[in-house]
């Protein structure tokens, strides 16, 4: 039987996605003309659109490439100054976006507002008494800048981030960072660890901070064990290339608390320094100069190195007593520490006072220094309270590398730097009580659902 046609007319279609296949022809004509006419300019504007609508719809994702682009913020200067501001300025776009459609989350943050509200008053204060223009104002934007990063940080990782994602990643970005900087360390003439950041103190001040948090990159127990103790020795090794004494002295640090605490045994920690020990004389054996002379020629430290860094830290206590409550103003300590030591014309341009205690009670008095601590220390305290009672290895990883950043502190200045901040918004995201999973049916006996039947007494 032979089927039958439908002999009605078929209409004529149109091709679909004329505007999606049009769209990109203008778009690469203009991106053909400008990489002809300015490459760099281009490069740069056509990296900003990209970030842009890549991470406006997702906070967590904008959180992310704000923590991991830190840890390269020189290579990105290559790109465009303005790059980590860019990066701020995408996380809090996103997570205005994100929290004009609803909270994140049910807590309150107050560990973080109210230390972070005490600090700007502090600001606020010691300004006022001693304004210094525009210098001043600077000092006072960045601590703003910083501040609201470590809020929003501290918000998200309470809700769509999880605090464990965001210590992976932090320490995945920390690894590429260390084999990059012992890559340029092996052709460099002094051998020093540098990489993506400009000053290798700074560099290993981001490293300390994810040498506790490495268990975080093995996410399940299939995973093989060696990936944790690559990451681990990668780290290792770059935070002692970097010839940093305050990184050295924090590893100490991290390590006497873990074994006080019983975080780590005690076994376990002397193995630990006993490794330490041992990379720093086999560094010292291959690399005697100048690497060599760095460790172990203590008589040229004392004469150039640190005794230069002592004189910038008594200037600071010299500061400090001249107006000890509210401190000689924000930008203080740049503009007038060579009142108050002898300075050397190389010496003219530094402006730290190689400890973020000194500096911060010289510029904002014992009420600012307080202040600042506070923001730190009292999410660390809340995260303690967590660990007392859950004995969590996330929070006590947490932990550990707050007090190695906070010991490191006492001898650099690196409050400008974001470790410390993240490490006090990861704080606030887990030293909240843990969330209550309810079974899918209410199994137990005191949380039925409306459905469920139970017998009454």
């Amino acid at each position: 039987m032979t089927p039958l046609l439908d002999t009605r007319p078929v209409p004529v279609t149109r091709p679909r996605g004329r505007a999606a296949f049009l769209l990109p022809l203008p778009l690469a004509a203009v991106l053909g003309l400008g990489a002809g006419a300015s490459p760099m300019l281009t490069l740069v504007v056509s990296a900003a659109v990209v970030s842009a609508i890549v991470l406006l719809g997702r906070v967590e994702w904008a959180a992310l490439a704000l923590v991991c682009g830190s840890v390269f913020e020189a290579y990105l200067s290559l790109v465009s100054s303005w790059a980590t501001e860019w990066l701020v300025a995408l996380l809090l776009a996103a997570w205005a976006v994100r929290r004009a459609q609803g909270p994140l989350h049910a807590r309150r943050l107050t560990t973080a507002i109210l230390p972070v509200l005490a600090l700007a008053a502090a600001l606020v204060v010691s300004f006022v008494v001693h304004p210094l223009g525009r210098d001043g104002l600077e000092v006072l934007a960045a601590y703003a800048v910083l501040a609201v990063v470590m809020v929003v940080l501290a918000d998200v990782m309470c809700g769509p981030l999880e605090p464990q994602r965001a210590a992976r990643w932090y320490v995945l970005a920390c690894v590429a960072a260390s084999v990059c900087g012992i890559v340029t360390a092996l052709v460099d003439e002094r051998h020093q660890v540098v990489g993506p950041v400009s000053n290798a103190d700074t560099l290993a001040f981001f490293l300390v901070a994810a040498v506790p948090l490495v268990g975080t990159v093995r996410t399940d127990a299939r995973q093989p064990v060696w990936w944790v103790w690559a990451c681990f020795a990668a780290l290792l090794i770059a935070v002692i290339g970097t010839q940093s004494r305050p990184a050295l002295v924090a590893l100490v640090a991290m390590v006497l608390v873990a074994a006080l605490t019983g975080v780590l045994a005690l076994r376990y920690a002397g193995a630990l320094v006993a490794v330490v020990t041992t990379v720093v004389a086999l560094l010292v054996a291959v690399l005697p100069l100048p690497f060599g002379q760095a460790i172990t020629d203590p008589q040229r430290l004392s004469d150039t190195n640190v005794s230069q860094r002592n004189d910038f830290r008594l200037a600071a206590v010299e500061m400090t007593r001249d107006s000890p409550l509210v401190g000689l103003g924000p930008a203080a300590f740049a503009l007038f520490h060579q009142d108050h030591h002898p300075v050397d014309a190389e010496e003219r341009d530094l402006d730290t006072a190689y400890s973020t205690a000194l500096e911060a009670s010289a510029e904002l008095g014992l009420l600012g220094l307080a202040a600042l601590y506070a923001v730190w220390l009292v999410p660390a305290a809340a995260a303690r309270r967590r660990w007392l009672r859950d004995r969590s290895q996330l929070v006590a990883a947490v932990l550990l590398a707050l007090d190695g950043l906070l010991v490191a502190s006492l001898l650099e200045s690196e409050q400008w730097v974001l470790p410390l901040w993240f490490l006090a918004a990861m704080a606030v995201a887990v030293g909240g009580p843990a969330p209550v999973r309810t079974p899918l049916f209410a199994a137990s006996w005191d949380r039925r659902s409306s459905g469920q039947v139970g017998l009454r007494s």
